[in-house]
C-alpha cells in the first residue's frame, strides 16, 4: 500500500531535509560549474536520433514480450466480458417481454349448468359461473431480475479484474523499459555528456554528472519514441519562434 504524504507529515519534512542536504553536499563537492560545448540544431537532432531509434526497437521488443506473456489472459477476460454482456442483453429482453405480456391467465373449466338457478339457461350459467383463477407472473419476473443483477455483479467483478490486470501489465512494461533504458545508458549512450566539457580533475563531479545523465537518458528512452518526438517538436518550435523574433527585431 502506498503512503499518502501530506505537507504536515513528518516523513514529507524528512524527505525535504534529506533532499536539501543532498543537493547542498553535491554543490559543495562540485564547486566548478560545467562548461557547454558550442552546438546547434543539427547537433541536437543528431544527438536525439540514436535514443529515438533505440526507443523504437525497445517498444517493439517489449510489445512482443508483453503480448506473448500477458496477452492470453487479457483475451480470455475480454471474451468473458462479451459473454456476460450478451447474457445481460438477453435477460433484459426477456424481462421486457414478460412485463409486456403480463396478462391474467384464465384456466379452462367445463361449463356446468345449475338446474335450480332459474328458468332460463342464461340465468343458470350466470349464477353458477366458476371463479377465475389468475396466475401472477410477477414472481417469475423477480427471478429474472435477480438473475440479471447477479450477472451484472459478475460483469463488474470481471471488469475490475481486467482493469487491474492491464494496470499491472502497464507497470511491468514501464519498469522493464526503464531498466533497459538505464542499462543502455550505463553502456555509454548519453544525452547530455556530448554537450558538456567535463573536467577530469574533478572525479566527484564527473561521477555525479554521469549518474544523473544515465538516469535522464534511461528515462528518455523508457518514455518511448513518441515522447522523444514531442520533445523534438517542442525544441523545433522554440527555435523557429526565436528565429522569427530575431528577424522582427532586425526589421
Amino acid at each position: 500500500m502506498l503512503l499518502k504524504l501530506s505537507l504536515e507529515s513528518p516523513l514529507f519534512i524528512f524527505l525535504i531535509v534529506i533532499s536539501f542536504l543532498l543537493v547542498t553536499f553535491t554543490a559543495w563537492l562540485s564547486q566548478r560549474p560545467l562548461e557547454l560545448r558550442p552546438f546547434g540544431f543539427d547537433d541536437i537532432m543528431q544527438l536525439l536520433a540514436l535514443p529515438f531509434f533505440i526507443s523504437l526497437l525497445l517498444e517493439r521488443s517489449l510489445e512482443v514480450f508483453i503480448t506473448t506473456w500477458r496477452g492470453p489472459t487479457t483475451e480470455q477476460l475480454e471474451v468473458t466480458i462479451q459473454q456476460q454482456n450478451f447474457l445481460i442483453t438477453e435477460k433484459r429482453k426477456l424481462i421486457v417481454e414478460q412485463q409486456q405480456s403480463q396478462i391474467p391467465y384464465v384456466e379452462a373449466n367445463p361449463i356446468q349448468v345449475n338446474q335450480s338457478g332459474g328458468t332460463t339457461l342464461e340465468q343458470q350459467l350466470i349464477q353458477d359461473y366458476p371463479p377465475i383463477p389468475v396466475v401472477d407472473s410477477s414472481s417469475q419476473i423477480k427471478v429474472y431480475i435477480d438473475e440479471l443483477n447477479s450477472i451484472i455483479n459478475n460483469l463488474n467483478a470481471i471488469e475490475r479484474q481486467r482493469l487491474a490486470y492491464k494496470s499491472n501489465t502497464r507497470i511491468i512494461a514501464l519498469w522493464t523499459s526503464l531498466l533497459c533504458g538505464l542499462l543502455i545508458s550505463a553502456i555509454g549512450i548519453r544525452s547530455l555528456e556530448p554537450l558538456i566539457i567535463l573536467d577530469a580533475s574533478n572525479p566527484i563531479q564527473l561521477i555525479i554528472f554521469r549518474c544523473f545523465d544515465a538516469f535522464l537518458t534511461g528515462g528518455l528512452i523508457a518514455g518511448g519514441s513518441e515522447g522523444i518526438h514531442k520533445f523534438t517538436q517542442v525544441f523545433t518550435d522554440f527555435l523557429e519562434a526565436t528565429s522569427r523574433q530575431a528577424k522582427d527585431r532586425r526589421l
